[in-house]
Parts: C-alpha cells; sequence; structure tokens
C-alpha cells in the first residue's frame, strides 16, 4: 500500500460527544442518566445513585459519565490513592454497599452499546462530503468512542484511515486515496488490547466490553477515560502526537471543534501552543454552550481570565446545534471566515501603503460568519458612518444581537440591540420621507386624479452630495429577510425561549407595519382605511386630498405629505419604543 506525506488539510474537525447525539448517542450527562434507568438489580441500582448523589453534593452539578467512570474505578482501587493516606478516623460511606468492580464492567459494556450507531441515523453528517471532495483527505480529530464517522464512511464508500489496519499502524494515515483520516484520541469501541499488549481493531457486533480471540487471548475495549490520561498506551500517545504536528501545520487554517466542552486540559494545551506556532490558526467552535466553553475554558490561561491566550479573539461561537447547523458550514460559514480574512489582510496592507481601508467589506463577511470578536474590534477602531452605510449600519448590530442572546452573552446581545434600536430610528423616524406621487399605478376616478403615497429614506446630503438613498421597498426587503434570518438562528439554536425571540418579535413588528406598504407604495384611499383609527384628524386629511385632487400644487401637497410623515413617525415610534 503507497503511503505519503500526511499533510494537513486547510480545515480540521474535532468532534466531542455534542457532534452524536443526532445520531442516538447519549451526550455525557445523559448518559449517566440512561445509565441508571438500565440497571434492573436493586443493590446495584441502589450503590450507583448514591455515589452520584455524593458526586453531585460535590460538584454542585450534574455530572457526566466520564466522572462517573473515574469515580467508580477509583473506588475500586482506592487503597491505591495517595491522597486518602493522609486522613484518619474518617468512616467509608460506602461501606456495605454493593462491590465497584461489576459496576465498571456494566458501566463500560453499556458505554458500549449505546456507542454502535446504525446506518439510518447519520444522514445528518452528508454535507461533509462537500468537504471532502475539495479538501480530500479530510482530517477530524475525535474524543468519541461511537461509530458515527466510521458508518458515514461505510455508507458513502469513503476510505478512511485511523492507525489500524488489523493491528495498530500509524503509517497508515499517509495511505494514499484517503477520504477522512480519523483520529481517535480517546480510542473506539473497535479497538481492543490484548492481555499480551497487542492493539487491534475488530469491527464485529458485540456490545461486551471484554472478548475472547480464537488464539485464546482475551482482549479488552481500549477506551481511555479522564483519569488514565497519562497511562501508557501507544496509539494515544501516537495520536497525540500526530494531531499537534497537523495543527501547528502552515497548512491548517481552521479548527471546527463540534459538542466539545474541553474537560481534557491536555487537548487545551495542545490547541494554545498550536496557536502560539500557527497564527493563522481560528477555531470555529460549534455549542449551544459556544462562548461559555470559550471564556471557561480557551480564552485565558488562568482560572482569574486575567491572562489572555494564544486563542483570544481567534474563536468563533457559533450556538448552535451540529445537525443543524452543518448544512450551512463550508458554502456559507467558512467561506465567509475565508473571504473576510483574507479581505482584512488587504485592508491592512492598504493602510500601510497610505491608501484609504474598506473595512466594511471586511465585516460583511465577518458578520456573516458570526466572528463578534473581530466584528467588535473591527468596529471599535472604524465605527461605521450611518449617512453612507445606512443598511450594514442596522445589519451588523441585528445579527451580532442574535447569535450573543443565543450564545447567552445577554449583556453584550442587548448593548448590540440598542445599537440597532438607535440606528433604526434614525432611519425609519428622522430619514424617513413621504411622497404623494401620480407615477404609480394611475388612474382617473370621478375625473380626478389618484395618487399613492411613497416611503422613502433620504441620507442625500444637501451641501456636500454624499450620502445614501433607500426606497421603501429595499427597506422592506431588508426588513423581511432579517425575520427570516432571526427565525432561522432560533432554528438552529433550539432555544425557542430564548430573548432572542423578543428581537425577533420586534422585527416582525416592523414587518407587519410595513406590510400594507406594497413595494413601498400605497394607494392613498387605502392608506386611509388603514389608519383611519389611528388619525385623529381624518376629516381635514381627506378634505385636503380632495382639494389637492382638483388643484394640485406643491406647496398644499409638501403639507399633506409632512401630516401623513408625522402620523407614521409616530406609529413607528411605538413599535421601538
Amino acid at each position: 500500500m503507497k503511503t505519503m506525506e500526511a499533510k494537513s488539510s486547510e480545515f480540521v474537525f474535532f468532534l466531542g460527544a455534542g457532534a452524536s447525539v443526532a445520531a442516538g448517542v447519549p451526550d455525557t450527562y445523559s448518559f449517566v442518566r440512561k445509565f441508571v434507568d438500565s440497571i434492573h438489580n436493586d443493590d446495584k441500582r441502589e450503590t450507583i445513585e448514591k455515589i452520584i448523589e455524593i458526586l453531585k453534593k460535590w460538584k454542585k452539578n450534574d455530572i457526566d459519565i466520564e466522572l462517573l467512570l473515574e469515580t467508580l474505578t477509583k473506588l475500586k482501587n482506592k487503597e491505591n490513592e495517595p491522597l486518602l493516606q493522609f486522613y484518619s478516623h474518617g468512616n467509608f460511606i460506602l461501606d456495605g454497599y454493593y462491590d465497584k468492580a461489576p459496576l465498571i464492567d456494566d458501566l463500560k459494556d453499556f458505554i458500549k452499546s449505546k456507542a454502535i450507531v446504525s446506518e439510518e441515523k447519520i444522514q445528518y453528517f452528508q454535507p461533509l462530503l462537500a468537504l471532502i471532495e475539495e479538501f480530500r483527505p479530510l482530517d477530524i480529530i475525535s474524543v468519541n468512542y461511537d461509530t458515527s464517522i466510521e458508518q458515514f464512511c461505510n455508507v458513502h464508500k469513503l476510505a478512511y484511515q485511523d492507525g489500524f489496519d488489523v493491528h495498530w499502524n500509524p503509517k497508515n494515515f499517509r495511505t494514499e486515496h484517503t477520504d477522512i483520516r480519523l483520529y481517535k484520541l480517546h480510542g473506539s469501541v473497535m479497538w481492543y488490547q490484548t492481555d499480551r499488549g497487542d492493539y487491534i481493531k475488530l469491527p464485529v457486533m458485540t456490545e461486551e466490553s471484554n472478548i475472547q480471540l480464537i488464539t485464546g487471548e482475551k482482549a479488552e475495549n481500549l477506551m481511555l477515560y479522564p483519569m488514565q490520561k497519562w497511562d501508557y498506551a501507544e496509539p494515544f500517545l501516537e495520536l497525540s502526537v500526530e494531531i499537534k504536528r497537523l495543527l501547528e501545520s502552515e497548512t491548517c487554517k481552521f479548527l471546527v471543534v463540534v459538542g466539545y466542552s474541553f474537560r481534557d486540559e491536555h487537548i487545551i494545551r495542545i490547541l494554545w501552543d498550536a496557536a502560539r506556532k500557527n497564527r493563522d490558526l481560528h477555531i470555529v467552535l460549534i455549542d449551544p454552550n459556544a462562548y461559555q466553553i470559550y471564556f471557561e475554558k480557551l480564552q485565558y490561561y488562568d482560572n482569574n481570565q486575567t491572562n489572555p491566550s494564544s486563542l483570544n479573539g481567534k474563536v468563533i461561537c457559533l450556538p448552535y446545534l451540529f445537525e443543524k447547523v452543518v448544512p450551512y458550514l463550508k458554502n456559507y460559514y467558512l467561506t465567509n471566515l475565508k473571504v473576510g480574512l483574507s479581505c482584512e489582510v488587504a485592508q491592512h496592507g492598504a493602510e500601510i501603503s497610505g491608501l484609504p481601508p474598506a473595512w466594511v467589506f471586511c465585516l460583511e463577511n465577518f458578520v456573516a460568519a458570526e466572528y463578534t470578536d473581530k466584528v467588535e474590534a473591527i468596529l471599535k477602531r472604524n465605527p461605521l458612518d450611518i449617512e453612507n452605510f445606512p443598511m450594514q449600519s442596522l445589519d451588523f448590530p441585528l445579527k451580532m444581537a442574535i447569535n450573543l442572546s443565543l450564545g447567552g452573552k445577554e449583556k453584550k446581545a442587548i448593548e448590540s440591540f440598542r445599537i440597532f434600536c438607535d440606528q433604526m430610528r434614525k432611519i425609519s423616524i428622522d430619514k424617513l420621507h413621504i411622497r404623494l406621487d401620480l407615477s404609480q399605478r394611475p388612474r382617473i376616478t370621478n375625473n380626478s386624479p389618484n395618487f399613492h403615497l411613497k416611503l422613502e429614506f433620504n441620507f442625500l446630503s444637501n451641501n456636500q452630495g454624499g450620502g445614501s438613498f433607500i426606497s421603501g421597498d429595499k427597506f422592506i426587503e431588508f426588513i423581511v429577510t432579517r425575520l427570516e434570518f432571526c427565525q432561522n438562528r432560533m432554528e438552529l439554536s433550539g432555544k425557542n425561549k430564548s430573548k432572542a425571540k423578543n428581537i425577533f418579535n420586534f422585527i416582525k413588528k416592523m414587518r407587519e407595519y410595513l406590510e400594507p406598504f406594497n413595494n413601498g407604495v400605497i394607494d392613498f384611499e387605502d392608506y386611509l382605511l388603514l389608519r383611519k383609527s389611528q388619525i385623529t384628524d381624518i376629516e381635514t386629511i381627506k378634505n385636503d386630498y380632495k382639494n389637492l385632487q382638483t388643484n394640485f400644487t406643491l406647496p398644499q401637497a409638501r403639507i399633506l405629505e409632512d401630516r401623513i410623515e408625522h402620523i407614521e413617525r409616530e406609529i413607528i415610534k411605538d413599535i421601538i419604543r
């Protein structure tokens, strides 16, 4: 089998437990609940419930499957724990409870039973095919034991290498004609270590973690748990070295991390080291708790959050469900991110050359990629001019507010939404103009001309000739598309009760307000029917309109337009307020 140098992909994936939830594999917390529910032996159940109760009191939170397995293993071998030698006269709380050793085997067998993924449950990985086509071979790092990626490769007839043929052989990562290189840092339900110290892969359907080979050897599942991090196991050590080399490679630009909470300190340090050496490395973090994970685990070297790490400002947080967002990953998020970073380099080059930089183009891509740290940094140095970029001044803070709100960054979300509302006030109230227009759908009623009202938002400067003009139909189109954006992002996050819904409801009210103005225009008589309950002097306006129909003058038309503008501004003020 021919081998080659294993160069890193431009995009590398890192899969945590959250990447396999849609395939039916429990996440690390629901694993615990499902395991307890699976126990029918009363003595075993009583023991495991007591252990979980003690751990919850200690953690002051729910516990995950890794902590439970780590605890069971330490309880089994508690006499070997050096820390316990420093306590005296202590009573062991679990004296008299069921033995821990069988519970460990039960838990390992349960993990394996849930980690074997069926073919029909991995369809949501299908958008990765486009990335494989462009960046073959695609590097995927995983800390999951399940068979999601292996099953995905099987269904789509993809050639993958995971360091095994039958025996462990890391040279396989350099095999030609490979579609996916799969680095399973914590092992797999298909990997075994024999009692003679060999490492083998057996793709057999068994829910037991201990098996016997036809050679007479006994083999146990090779799955690495947190407490075992520094235990010697050849595949894990070589895999760690391999992914460190990949991430530090100058060809690696983006690490897409999915559903991983960074509980493993050594993996965090690998990423910090890689970001120091590979200055182009950015992380796209996909998880409903992405911002919390970034802040607590990656952004700072210290627990006091005072010493920014090499990843500070280089993480794009997408607080969404992986199976929902993966269809948008290649052609939307990653494409916009690449273009934005290239544009940033070009604008820095323009500044060095003494040319005026066009930061708005970078911002458009970074806002689309939801790279909030970068957008904030650029806007801090180069605030947008609403006179020249009115729609961007609305668009950027709105999209930022939605992303931040869904990510649980409420304070920043409120700041962005206030900026949006302030810009909306300036555009839809301060710059609103109503024009009486005879050119739209002209008709004669009772020998009198029929006028229409036309919405306009005028930023044109009489003195300098700069600024922008927004037609009513363009403004309506903007509101409609941004309403769809808000709805889409809430669907991606799966958070229907998020405060982002308040933002959605505000945009919805603006859409309802603009709906009667078809393409920014409304028949004057239709307008009077629309506003009859909101205009106190409607008879006066009707009379003015009739007079205008029989004796049209520009000054009288302007007076009527001003009255309509005042009415519309008050209505919009109520919506914004």
